[in-house]
């Protein structure tokens, strides 16, 4: 069995953090870069069906979100579309 020299090197609980920091804010960079959708993706327009199975919610709530300006949507003819960045926007955590 060969042994092989540790060493070890006290450093200051700041710069140790910092560090630690550094790697977390670049593994983050990484990752969001890789994984972030293209800006086609955010300005795809969605259908009322497609929208629905996002949110999870009823016509009837869509339609009064649309009418109360909370979530807007856009008018091709007689269909309703709506922009998948607005629906991911308005989705906020309630405290």
């Amino acid at each position: 069995m060969k042994s092989t020299q540790l060493n070890i090197y006290q450093r200051i609980l700041d710069e140790l953090t910092e560090n630690i920091l550094i790697g977390v804010d670049r593994k983050l960079k990484s990752y969001f870069d890789k994984y972030k959708p293209s800006k086609k993706e955010e300005d795809e327009l969605l259908t009322v069906d497609e929208t629905l199975k996002i949110l999870k919610c009823s016509k009837q709530a869509l339609w009064n979100w649309r009418k109360n300006g909370i979530l807007p949507s856009y008018r091709m003819g007689n269909r309703v579309y709506y922009k998948k960045s607005d629906i991911f926007s308005k989705l906020t955590k309630q405290e």
